[in-house]
Formats: C-alpha cells, structure tokens, sequence
C-alpha cells in the first residue's frame, strides 16, 4: 500500500479584528494552517496570534506579497484591495468570496444596482458623481423624489462608510452641505418598524443555508448595532410573521446565489410600516449581527465561513437555544486605556458569555466586546440582556 501524502493548505485572512479574531477557535480545532495580516500591530488577532503579519490591507504590493504565501485567501472586512485579490486569483490562488464579489459590494451603487438587476425590492435612489451633484439633484428633485424635504432622505457615500459612518440623513438644504465631496446616493427613507439580518452560508457546490432571521436594534446617536435577538420561528412571531421570516431567508439566499458566493455573506434588511420587507445592504464576510451563533447556534457563523472556504461540509444551521447579543462599546466621552466597569457582576449572570476583544484603548462608540445571552425563553434572556446593560461600561482607567 502506498503512503498517504498529506498536504497542508494555508489559508491566508486579511483583516486581524474582532471578526478575524473568533476564527482562531475554529481554526484550531480543525487544524487548519492560517496566516493574518492587518496594519495594526495591536490587532485583537494579533493579542492571540503573535506570527500575524503586519501590513496595509490597501496597498497592492503589500496584499500580493501576502497572498502569495498562502494557499486559499478569505478576508474580515471589505476595505481590501480588490485588484490584488483579483491578481492573486489570476496566479492559481483560491479567493473567497471572488475579488468581482468583493468589488461589487464595496460600491454602495453596484450593491444597490446588483439588486435591481436581481428583482429584489430596495429603496428607491439616485447615483451622484459628488456634492455639487446632490445639491443640483435636491434643488430639482425627480418625481421618485419630489416631496423632499417633506420626507427625509438618505446620502450614504459609495464607498468607505462603516458602523454608522458615511450615512447622513437629510432634511433640508443646509444639511446637504455637510456631507462628503465624494461619489454616493440618496435613497428614500424607509418608515422603519424592524430591521433584520439573514445570515447565508454558501459552499463551492452552490449548497446555500441560512440562519434563522435576527432581529436588530440601533442605537440612535452613533447609528450601531446595539442590540440583536435570535430565536425560533415562534420565538420572533411577535416581531416579525413567519411569511416574513421565510421571504427574508428566501431574498438572502437569492443574493448569495446570484453572487456565487462561497463562505457567509450577512444580508441586512428594512421591515416597513406597512410589512414591506427591503434589502438594505449586504456584507460579503462573518457580521456582527452573528456573533450569537457562537454559544447558540449548532455551527458557529465563524466556523461555517472557515468550513466554506477551504472546502469542507457545511454545518448545521440551527439554534440551540434563543439568544441576545449586546455589543460592548466605548461610553461617550471616554477615550484612553480602556477598563471594565461592572464585569464581575455580569459574569455572574446565569447564561451569560462575555467576549472583549483585548483592544487597548477605548473612544465614543468603539467596538470592545460583546456579551451573548442565552436561555430557552427569548423574553427571560432580554430582561438578562437588560442586567448586563446596567452594569457593564467600557470606560477608561
């Protein structure tokens, strides 16, 4: 009988944060050969992975350099250099989701194209080449448009914006002055009642599976993730009908699709007034709005992007458990070494997992940490969710 011969792949993640960060445990427990690299030394998978490499996830050279160094490339956020990705992907090196994905979804006007050619509903908009464009367009608006500013709109610039940033709403003139000279769009504002999140899963066969729909809640000044509740169908009937669970599941997975994806690509929707489900944005990478998959899903977000990416089966979808999330942000006001204000008391809650992200310094809203809530009973793990809110603070030392 002749020796097996085992080849070890390496798979290279762009982008050492906090997403990067939670798929060390997967990593490890399967095995896997992984490189990081991210331009900051201190990055929380650098805290936990000492070899990560330090480098601009922007610059061409830099990232093909990378790249040639490992087997299968996959990356933890979007701003990544696309071209290099799609010049790595040209040298025999595997890239996932594909440089064309990735591109396509940095440019809030792709995105929002990509949908209308799909069929799918989204906000009605309008490019714009820059401000002088937007301050033309509100001074004439078109039909779509004409009870501006009756009803307020929405700017998002095309590209670049993240947890809140480069979205402005605008409901006069005056405001329009304020954004950024840089391409973008408006859109109409939704009159929202919910906003949910459809988390798929897409293997290199074209198997796709989603996560049941969570539901999130904003914070209003810093326009972030606050807040996310994951349950069964029952469990979130209340909020959000099972016809509407099953169409948000049904839109994710046809994006996914259309896309080709491999690996989990986060689609984010709008529940209107009137139960008018619409795709608002898509992220082609692990979300915050799954971090509870974690303890309470069979297979983590985390490890079904690693599964998906180097081949391997994908997971099991289900939840073991309904499940709140809090993100853990910096307090208003706060900017320096970060401390942890009210952690022991809320270690000491039953069901309760906290994750900080070892990152050092703290400002207004920074992401730190978050802390996952799970108990059979939604409502039980709300009140929980409620506790760790009151007592747990990032603020400095």
């Amino acid at each position: 009988m002749s020796p097996r011969v085992s080849r070890h792949r390496v798979l290279g993640i762009l982008g050492g944060g906090q997403l990067g960060s939670m798929m060390l445990d997967p990593l490890h427990r399967l095995g896997i050969h992984a490189r990081f690299m991210d331009p900051d030394p201190k990055a929380p998978v650098a805290v936990r992975f000492p070899s990560t490499v330090v480098g601009s996830l922007t610059d061409e050279e830099t990232v093909r350099a990378f790249g040639r160094g490992c087997d299968v490339l996959t990356y933890e956020l979007e701003a990544v250099h696309a071209g290099a990705l799609a010049g790595l992907a040209e040298e025999g090196k595997e890239v996932w989701h594909r440089p064309e994905t990735l591109a396509l979804l940095q440019n809030k006007i792709t995105q929002k194209a990509y949908y209308d050619r799909l069929g799918l509903p989204t906000a009605p908009y309008r490019p714009l080449e820059g401000k002088d464009d937007l301050l033309k367009f509100l001074r004439g608006p078109d039909e779509i448009f004409a009870d501006f500013p009756q009803k307020p709109l929405v700017w998002k610039a095309a590209q670049g914006g993240y947890d809140g940033k480069g979205v402005r709403i605008l409901e006069s003139l005056d405001q329009a002055n304020d954004v950024e000279d840089t391409p973008g769009l408006v859109e109409q504002k939704i009159d929202i009642a919910l906003e949910l999140a459809v988390l798929t899963v897409r293997d290199r066969s074209g198997n796709v599976r989603c996560y049941s729909p969570c539901l999130m809640q904003f914070d209003s000044q810093a326009n972030l993730v606050n807040r996310v509740m994951a349950g069964s169908v029952e469990a979130i009937e209340s909020w959000l009908p099972s016809t509407l669970q099953k169409m948000a599941q049904e839109m994710a997975a046809a994006v996914a699709e259309g896309l080709g994806t491999v690996g989990v690509l986060a689609v984010e929707f709008l529940l209107d007034t009137q139960g008018r489900l619409w795709v608002n944005e898509s992220a082609p990478r692990p979300h915050n709005s799954g971090h509870y998959t974690i303890e309470a899903a069979c297979c983590s977000q985390f490890e079904q992007h690693v599964r998906a990416v180097m081949g391997l089966p994908l997971g099991d979808t289900s939840l073991r458990s309904s499940a709140v999330m809090v993100n853990l942000v910096g307090s208003p006001g706060s900017v320096g070494p970060a401390a942890y204000q009210g952690l022991e008391k809320a270690l000491s809650l039953p069901g309760v997992f906290v994750h900080l992200y070892g990152k050092a310094q703290t400002r207004p809203y920074r992401k730190m940490g978050h802390v996952t809530i799970v108990h059979p009973d939604l409502q039980k793990a709300m009140v929980l969710a409620d506790q760790v809110e009151e007592h747990l603070r990032i603020v400095t030392e």
